[in-house]
């Protein structure tokens, strides 16, 4: 314990509430910055180039770890089943970076496929050694997890309970890291909302629920006043701290096999099968919905979204989650 306390300034915690174990570092790499005078991670036009790299923080999804703290800055928001009727974020930033995010958890697997094709940093409070070991041998990211680190990287906040009292400050992660390159674009995007491939051949849509079981099943809402997606949990609108409910430009909808292939694995542990492989998806943008398919490579590929026909589906500037969820869960779109 005094060695975690000397790292973090007081105690972090791995996401089953244990002391970590520290690995070596993943190695670094150089990636293309910004280009076209549009931010990578949104497709919306920027000012100036965002030459730095994409962060990425594992956050707690519980109902005792909201309301949430800076994930509304986020681009992009993966959404990971974890075990039975729960879920975590793994919410990448980039162009905007805010004080503090979290609360912080632990990595999953199925992080290296979703993260790795930001060749950036990941924040989170280790995992289980195997885990680590997994993720800094196939994913090409700087994980600068709570055992890490110097003291200060991490914030505890003494107002939460333990384990979700771990808040990560970009700007320190930003520091510490040898990345400095900004993402590739992770996703295609039209020129507006009107020329999404939803907005031209999708059909009308007003609401998505993703059955991921327990408190963690999630309803998205459309908005007609501001054209965004308003998300919900099963017990609360999905509201982030001191400001409003969640929202985002883009819902995508992504369903995947299980993946059995972690002999390590407990029987309880969630993991997608998301690389060298592919699936089904759904696009929610705007007002209408068009399915899709996915498809994706290697661990540091990106993924390949299109039409059923084989076109390139290309979603509005702006912010993106995308529920991953398992080919047995619910999706109930009206």
């Amino acid at each position: 314990m005094a060695l975690i306390a000397a790292v973090v300034g007081f105690v972090a915690w791995r996401g089953d509430g244990e002391p970590g174990t520290p690995v070596a570092p993943a190695p670094t790499s150089e990636g293309p910055a910004s280009t076209g005078g549009r931010a990578p991670l949104t497709g919306l036009p920027t000012a100036g180039a965002l030459n730095r790299p994409a962060i990425t923080v594992k956050v707690s999804n519980t109902p005792d770890a909201h309301p949430q703290r800076g994930i509304g800055e986020a681009d992009i928001v993966f959404v990971e089943p974890i075990t039975g009727g729960t879920t975590r974020l793994a919410a990448i930033f980039h162009s905007k970076l805010p004080a503090q995010v979290g609360p912080v958890r632990s990595l999953r697997p199925m992080d290296a496929a979703l993260i790795g094709p930001t060749k950036g940093i990941i924040a989170d409070t280790m995992a289980d050694r195997w885990v680590m070991e997994y993720v800094d041998r196939v994913a090409d990211l700087d994980d600068l997890g709570t055992l890490r680190v110097p003291a200060g990287t991490y914030r505890l906040d003494d107002t939460r309970r333990a384990p979700n009292h771990v808040f990560a400050r970009p700007d320190k992660l930003l520091e510490l890291s040898d990345r400095k390159a900004a993402p590739t674009p992770y996703f295609a995007y039209s020129a507006n909302q009107e020329q999404s491939t939803a907005q031209r051949t999708g059909e009308r849509a007003s609401s998505v629920t993703i059955g991921y079981g327990g408190a963690a099943t999630a309803t998205w809402t459309y908005n007609q006043g501001s054209h965004r997606w308003a998300r919900a949990e099963k017990w609360s609108q999905h509201l982030i701290e001191n400001g409003p409910q969640v929202t985002a430009d883009n819902v995508v909808v992504l369903t995947a096999n299980r993946d059995t292939s972690f002999p390590k694995a407990k029987p309880t542990m969630t993991i997608l099968d998301v690389f060298d492989a592919s699936g089904t998806l759904r696009l929610f943008t705007g007002d209408k919905v068009v399915a899709g398919r996915w498809s994706k490579g290697a661990v540091n590929e990106l993924f390949r979204f299109t039409t059923t026909d084989g076109e390139p589906l290309l979603l509005t500037p702006g912010t993106t989650w995308v529920e991953c969820a398992l080919t047995s869960m619910a999706i109930q779109t009206r």
